[in-house]
């Protein structure tokens, strides 16, 4: 007698199929902040970079009124870079402080309902 073999295949099932990350509406929220203030940082650097530069790159002499309107934006853009470092250097975020608005305040049901300090 010849003996029957039975051959049984395993199939393998199909691999979770990834999911993709998303962001919620907070985290979106702080990264276009984030881009809007950096784009804003950059050109703020640029212009006062651009103040000094014509300043003290000047192969000729500059006329007095231009010097003094160059001293004036240079004494003007000091308090924005101050506020620039302050934002970017100062340890904090913008969504992080603000506590969630769908937080539920906890409840002391030890308190007696006509307990005046309840009320």
């Amino acid at each position: 007698m010849a003996k029957e073999t039975t051959v049984t295949t395993v199939t393998k099932p199909d691999p979770p199929k990834p999911i993709k990350p998303t962001m919620t509406v907070n985290e979106r929220i702080q990264v276009s902040r984030f881009i809007a203030r950096f784009a804003i940082a950059l050109s703020a650097l640029g212009i006062f970079a651009y103040v000094v530069h014509i300043m003290l790159g000047a192969s000729a002499e500059l006329p007095a009124s231009s010097k003094d309107l160059l001293n004036i934006l240079i004494g003007a853009f000091i308090p924005i870079i101050a506020g620039i470092a302050k934002f970017y250097f100062e340890s904090g975020g913008d969504l992080a402080q603000e506590p969630e608005k769908h937080e539920i305040p906890p409840h002391d049901n030890n308190k007696e309902e006509g307990d005046p300090a309840t009320i």
